[in-house]
């Protein structure tokens, strides 16, 4: 029998024994009308009896529900912790790898090496993948695909003969390098800012939330000074 079932039928008892007290009252045996509210007083102590049942088992079921949340929340405030830490770690060593990248670029311009750079930003990512937001891999693989049609061209400049039509490598090569290195133009054409290493940073700062940390900063310093006025 449910709990509701429990109450319903105490309350039957308690009111059908009222009935009765108020019929036998009209007996001339004042025992009889005495003897039928005794299930009235059973029905009450038992109604009582299941509401302290009733409210153990509900702070038995808060407490458990309460242990439950606690270990939810600490399990996830562990992973978010560790999820982090690891975040940080990736886009320090990816940034270090995107700068070297860019001074390889710098120093040697379009050339072939610049292969060998998108390799080793395509190890860090790929190091730290399991970590890493499907959206965030898509936006570096930009700036990484950039690198492999540079370095890949410039091989291909390198192999072609001088009577080979060397157009279309050159304005690959030379083209996504402009890119890259951020120029506003190319041949008298806007050149997009999609694959600079700005970008790449950017995106990475956007992972650790470093903007809203720093806004938040600045804003509890501003409180601070306000008060201390």
């Amino acid at each position: 029998m449910n709990t509701k079932n429990t109450y319903i039928a105490w309350v039957s008892v308690f009111g059908a024994s009222l009935v009765a007290v108020g019929v036998f009252h009209f007996f001339p045996v004042n025992v009889v009308g005495d003897l039928a509210g005794v299930p009235a007083i059973i029905a009450l102590f038992g109604a009582l009896f299941q509401l302290s049942r009733d409210r153990i088992a509900f702070e038995r079921s808060t407490r458990l529900e309460e242990e439950k949340n606690r270990f939810t929340v600490g399990a996830m405030s562990h992973m978010a912790n560790v999820a982090f830490d690891k975040h940080v770690a990736f886009c320090e060593e990816y940034t270090a790898a995107a700068n070297h990248a860019m001074l390889t670029l710098f120093r040697k311009g379009p050339h072939q090496d610049a292969l060998v750079e998108a390799g080793l930003l395509a190890d860090v990512r790929i190091k730290w993948d399991v970590w890493l937001d499907p959206g965030v891999v898509a936006e570096l693989g930009k700036f990484e695909a950039a690198l492999q049609t540079i370095g890949a061209n410039a091989f291909l400049l390198k192999d072609l003969r001088a009577d080979d039509d060397r157009t279309e490598a050159v304005a690959k090569a030379y083209g996504t390098f402009a890119e890259v290195m951020g120029f506003e133009t190319w041949e008298g054409k806007p050149v997009t800012k999609d694959r600079t290493v700005e970008k790449v940073i950017d995106k990475l700062r956007k992972v650790l939330g470093i903007y809203e940390l720093t806004r938040l900063r600045s804003e509890l310093i501003g409180r601070a000074s306000a008060q201390l006025v």
